[in-house]
């Protein structure tokens, strides 16, 4: 009976421990696909932050271009207006001395 007893014991610690063992390695598993599925999450927030920085920057870059376009646009509108004005002066000034010699 105490043989019995002793088995007994035996092989219950001998399932304690596998199911120590079981749940040890189960727990690895687990950590292991949870790193993971971090890991892949992490790469795709990221990519979809760089994804939109990169449209944002893409936007300011063309609003940029727009803004200098119509800038230049404006600047050579206002020296046509300043040429076409100092021509006008310019011939109202010959006008004057061919009055005043005449």
């Amino acid at each position: 009976m105490v043989e019995e007893t002793i088995r007994t014991v035996r092989e219950t610690e001998k399932q304690a421990q596998e199911i120590v063992d079981n749940a040890r390695l189960e727990s690895e598993r687990t950590i292991k696909a949870a790193k993971e599925r971090s890991e892949a999450l992490r790469e795709e927030i990221l990519g979809k932050a760089y994804a939109e920085a990169a449209a944002e920057a893409e936007k300011a870059q063309q609003a940029g271009a727009e803004t200098e376009r119509r800038a230049k646009a404006e600047c050579e509108e206002e020296t046509a207006k300043l040429k076409t004005s100092a021509g006008e002066k310019e011939k109202e000034a010959v006008e004057m001395v061919i009055s005043l010699l005449a």
